[in-house]
């Protein structure tokens, strides 16, 4: 399974959460036809075993509908973004979701550069920009430096944000690396 911040990670993570709900399914199912036929009742140890069984099909149920909707980059758009990143220098982090008690945003795409945060918001997400950029400020907490957040909707306003900003200093390179591993802290 690829790594979380990595390219195909969405991917990954919904096809593991599918397999899982259908093996416990599958799981259940097998249990209670061996109870129904094999002992005609449902009284038996096969039926508990279904019933713990129910505990992890339901939590990969709702972590696959959880991913569904959320769409990774495109083949195309992950090289156009890989060449946004060498071009600047930039760490990206890709396949981010974001989760508090309002709900989950998906960001197909984070570049994390000199102490700024820039977040690729994916289309067709109902939400304004100023909500999103509240969920990547989950980044700011326990940062000394407090880094910039920034929502754009397509690869076009990423580079044009890049561009925007000066070179990090040597010192702003290892405050990048801590602020990308909040990244991955904050998403699932």
């Amino acid at each position: 399974m690829t790594g979380k911040g990595n390219y195909g990670y969405a991917r990954s993570l919904k096809r593991k959460r599918l397999l899982l709900m259908l093996a416990c399914f599958a799981f259940i199912l097998a249990d209670v036809i061996i109870s129904l036929v094999f002992f005609q009742t449902k009284k038996t140890l096969f039926v508990v075993l279904a019933c713990v069984m129910s505990i992890p099909f339901a939590k990969n149920l709702i972590g696959y509908i959880m991913l569904i909707r959320y769409e990774p980059l495109s083949p195309e758009e992950h090289a156009e973004a890989e060449r946004i990143a060498e071009e600047r220098g930039t760490t990206l982090a890709y396949d981010i979701s974001v989760t508090d008690s309002a709900g989950v945003l998906f960001y197909p795409c984070v570049a994390i550069y000199n102490n700024n945060v820039i977040g690729l918001l994916q289309s067709g997400q109902n939400v304004k920009k100023k909500d999103a950029v509240e969920y990547l400020k989950k980044v700011q907490e326990g940062s000394p430096t407090k880094p910039r957040v920034v929502v754009v909707d397509s690869l076009k306003e990423l580079k044009r944000e890049l561009d925007r900003l000066n070179p990090p200093k040597e010192d702003q390179i290892g405050a990048d690396i801590k602020i990308a591993e909040r990244l991955m802290e904050i998403g699932f």
